[in-house]
């Protein structure tokens, strides 16, 4: 918690007046800038005593803070859902599926936060240490999260976990700027599912498929593959199709393979029909 905030003690009654100092404060903040907006102002709003509510805030960026850091609190727990332990069960698919839905909802559901943010980005010219607090409650806390879920999930094969992450989160804060905070749906239009379902695809396209085994093979088959009218594959080795389907490999050599494609930039179905083609030789 913020040295601007007081620890507070939540009985219900406390909890009554707090409730009430902050729903008077946004109801300021959001009328008149954090600038213009005074605890005298505040007090009248909130309807209480100007000493009740220096004794829970010492002064306005106290107050400020707090309300960030619920409305972060808010938004994290409605997103990420910590207290199911399933929540984060599940294929990636689904799971970032769900994940990407819950923050597009959180974020669009309510104009007094999307109101609120805008706030924190006018004033952060003027006010930064507002603005980091935002950051370090909401996006630090919301990268952190997604990081770790990418860390745990080795078979997405993601380079750098922590750029996938804000390409993820990104993403979506993008869309929901342009779509509810700057008016700009009709100017950029993109359906949600559609984002949605090719963001996820991309954080998953090279994902391993670990319930064939440890080296079983990559979700999808290589996207340099040629397709015929009827959707099928085009064989581009002449005759070696059966030479590539007799080839059986040992997970050591299945991760020999991979080693070979990485060095040189291929999938593994295209290492298997360079050696259809060429052979083991040592080149």
């Amino acid at each position: 918690m913020s040295k601007k905030s007081k620890k507070i003690d939540l009985t219900d009654k406390v909890t009554d007046k707090v409730d009430a100092i902050l729903a008077g404060a946004m109801q300021e903040f959001l009328t008149h800038g954090y600038a213009a907006t005074t605890m005298d102002k505040v007090t009248e709003a909130a309807g209480v005593s100007k000493a009740t509510v220096y004794s829970y805030f010492q002064d306005k960026e106290g107050l400020f803070t707090a309300l960030i850091e619920k409305l972060t609190q808010q938004k994290y727990l409605a997103v990420y859902n910590p207290q199911d332990p399933q929540f984060l069960a599940g294929e990636p698919e689904i799971v970032l599926r769900r994940i990407a839905n819950n923050i597009l909802n959180n974020i669009a559901c309510s104009q007094e936060s999307l109101n609120f943010i805008r706030l924190i980005i006018a004033e952060s010219g003027r006010f930064p240490s507002l603005a980091r607090v935002f950051v370090s409650n909401l996006d630090k806390t919301g990268l952190q999260a997604i990081t770790q879920y990418f860390v745990t999930h080795p078979e997405l094969q993601l380079p750098d976990a922590q750029v996938a992450a804000r390409i993820f989160l990104g993403t979506l804060v993008y869309f929901t700027i342009i779509q509810y905070m700057l008016h700009g749906g009709d100017i950029l239009p993109m359906e949600r599912d559609r984002l949605v379902d090719n963001l996820v695809n991309l954080i998953t396209s090279n994902k391993l498929d670990i319930h064939g085994g440890q080296y079983s093979g990559t979700k999808r088959k290589s996207p340099r593959r040629k397709r015929t009218s009827e959707g099928r594959f085009k064989a581009d080795y002449g005759d070696e199709s059966k030479k590539l389907r007799s080839i059986r490999l040992t997970d050591t050599a299945w991760a020999k393979l991979d080693e070979l494609a990485m060095e040189r930039n291929l999938t593994r179905s295209e290492m298997i029909e360079i050696f259809a083609r060429q052979g083991l030789g040592d080149n």
